[in-house]
């Protein structure tokens, strides 16, 4: 199922950042908390931080307070254009894909 995003976001809305360890240290491949942080840094720390490990950006989930997880790095390179221009959330909506 696809679907386009089209809700805007309070980027700094205070969030949690999860993501998934590797499997030689985490078997049972369980998110970990990483930190609780506004939304705006915490889409930087994904995608600028993470740049070098492609496994932990595609495992970053973002638990947002006042709506569904964010859980696709497509999304999440959105908000961090978004961030990036200082345009809020608006403009081209990022796709999704739901398995």
């Amino acid at each position: 199922m696809e679907r386009t995003l089209t809700a805007a976001h309070d980027l700094e809305e205070i969030v949690d950042l999860f993501a998934i360890g590797r499997p030689s240290r985490n078997p049972d491949l369980m998110p970990v908390k990483i930190a609780t942080l506004p939304l705006k840094k915490a889409v930087a720390l994904v995608i600028e931080d993470w740049s070098d490990d492609k496994f932990r950006q595609l495992s970053a989930i973002i638990q947002r307070r006042s709506g569904p997880a964010i859980r696709s790095l497509d999304d999440i390179k959105h908000l961090h254009d978004c961030a990036i221009a200082g345009t809020g959330c608006c403009g081209k909506p990022a796709r999704r894909s739901d398995s």
